[in-house]
């Protein structure tokens, strides 16, 4: 399997070399060791500055590259792009969705704490007739209003 992958890098280190026959043309000049020359390939890569030592010139689009990759990863073009690529209508009935489950909560919400207030409205002045005045009147009422409590055990 390494095999394998040495051959295909070996392929594509090929290709690399038809595309810039300069370096083939320099290497041959110089007597350097093709061995040497591969370890620079799998090392560097392809659009490293170290190809300039083996008379590789950058082209326009090698300059572009390179700009692009100094660019920080933060730009307002970018932004704009973002922007441009938002489809408008989807967000808004996005939007729109998640505010109709929040009214639709808080509805529930409401109606509940109106059941629990009157519920225990009904139970306390049914006791007494009127609002809880004693201490522990209160803590079992609060206990009636609050429908998660939990004793300790």
């Amino acid at each position: 399997m390494a095999e394998e992958k040495t051959n295909a890098a070996i392929k594509r280190f090929k290709t690399f070399l038809r595309d810039h026959p300069e370096i083939v043309a320099h290497v041959h000049e110089n007597n350097i060791k093709w061995s040497d020359v591969f370890d620079d390939w799998v090392i560097f890569g392809e659009s490293h500055e170290i190809w300039g030592k083996y008379g590789l010139k950058k082209t326009k689009e090698d300059d572009k590259r390179d700009e692009e990759k100094k660019s920080s990863t933060f730009s307002f073009n970018k932004i704009l792009k973002v922007v441009d690529n938002i489809d408008t209508k989807q967000w808004q009935e996005r939007l729109d969705t998640i505010s109709g489950a929040l009214t639709g909560i808080q509805t529930f919400v409401g109606q509940f704490r109106q059941s629990n207030s009157q519920s225990g409205q009904n139970e306390t002045g049914a006791q007494n007739g009127a609002e809880p005045t004693s201490p522990s009147q209160m803590s079992g009422y609060s206990r009636n209003q609050n429908p998660f409590f939990f004793r300790r055990d």
